[in-house]
């Protein structure tokens, strides 16, 4: 079976860190598949169809050649590492976004359906396959970034908090998306799961070694779009009183233009850039990241590091990762890797008429970037 075709996505270096990559592929043969580096090789056994693997041992900021080998084919792919930022690593977090637990169709005319008959659906396989796979990757804390739930309805939050009580000595932040508050049915629960996980509806922190994380709730009742105008006082309060670089998780996008440059609507233009110019004028280093889009994109705001992160449940579907280091903060944007779960959102990317698979993954140095200090911002705070 050939590697790939126009069909499925090719086998690619999907994401970079300092010491290893993650390859994946939209089709491939059943046997055995090897991924060889200079010195190094990785084989697992593949049931074929959607996969991927993970080469760990690699140096940091270094070229890499890899050889992908499976019984029928074989392909060369080239990437190179990211730098490490300076300073031993303090601490990791994840965040997840766009669960649509409940969620029972995808795309543009909601006429997709999972044809593989499985009697879990498909939100909650790649929801449970992303937090499993942040939790191996080493995550001390799970930011859930809105939109966790399809509809503000019980039987949506039940699944919500099965989810949750799966983990149950994982730290957690929780944040309303418009559909968590699209005033369908009941009012959001006070706890969700035997844990009894509370949505923020305001501001909340917690401190790790080397930054502090501060959600907001952007939502607004019965919209799609989000505003800062009941979180930005105690948001901006929240972050001056850190004593560490900063991390901000909201779940509107923070659009760059007065006019919206894609759909769907996030947090107005002026809204927007000037909270970013107030962070930016703290001492502290900030990152701003978000959801609501699907789509993996970041960009700068002056010293403001801003990323969208892409959904669990389509594709390419994916959670990120945060490493602090003492010089600076790197994301990495995953692909969800449990069989049950990519088989889906490689399935997925045939939305919008083809479009979704080209417009949802985002070039990978979007995906995975670092914010790292420079000396004399380390020096101020």
């Amino acid at each position: 079976m050939r590697l790939f075709d126009d069909e499925h996505s090719p086998p690619q270096v999907w994401a970079v860190e300092d010491t290893s990559v993650q390859i994946t592929w939209g089709n491939l043969g059943p046997g055995k598949v090897t991924a060889s580096v200079p010195g190094h090789e990785v084989t697992i056994d593949h049931l074929g169809g959607p996969g991927a693997l993970d080469i760990p041992g690699l140096q940091p900021g270094a070229a890499v050649t890899i050889d992908l080998l499976s019984e029928s084919d074989g392909a060369t792919l080239e990437t190179t590492t990211m730098a490490t930022p300076p300073g031993p690593e303090l601490s990791r977090f994840a965040t997840i976004s766009d669960l649509h637990l409940g969620a029972r169709r995808w795309g543009a005319l909601n006429t997709m359906t999972d044809p593989s008959g499985h009697a879990v659906p498909h939100p909650f396989r790649c929801a449970l396959s992303a937090i499993e796979d942040a939790v191996a990757w080493g995550a001390e804390l799970l930011i859930i970034k809105g939109d966790a739930v399809q509809h503000e309805v019980e039987a949506d939050f039940a699944q919500l908090g099965d989810l949750v009580d799966r983990f149950p000595d994982l730290p957690m932040l929780l944040i309303p998306g418009n559909h968590d508050v699209d005033c369908q049915g009941e009012a959001i629960p006070l706890g969700v799961g035997k844990r009894e996980l509370t949505y923020t509806r305001n501001v909340d922190a917690v401190d790790l070694p080397g930054v502090r994380v501060v959600v907001g709730d952007t939502s607004i009742p019965g919209r799609g779009r989000g505003s800062l105008d009941r979180v930005s006082s105690a948001l901006m309060q929240t972050a001056a009183e850190a004593d560490r670089p900063i991390f901000v998780a909201i779940h509107h996008q923070l659009q760059p233009t007065r006019i919206p440059r894609h759909w769907p609507l996030g947090i107005p233009a002026p809204q927007s850039s000037a909270l970013l110019d107030q962070l930016a004028d703290l001492p502290q280093p900030v990152t701003v990241s978000s959801g609501h889009t699907h789509r993996n994109r970041s960009r700068r705001h002056r010293d403001v590091l801003v990323t969208e992160v892409g959904s669990t449940k389509d594709w390419p579907g994916v959670w990120a990762g945060y490493v602090v280091h003492e010089g600076g903060v790197r994301q990495v944007v995953r692909r969800s890797a449990a069989r049950d779960a990519i088989t889906w959102t490689e399935y997925s990317r045939d939305a919008v008429a083809g479009l979704w698979g080209k417009w949802s993954p985002g070039p990978m140095d979007e995906r995975c970037v670092a914010n790292v200090w420079t000396p004399d911002r380390s020096a101020s705070y």
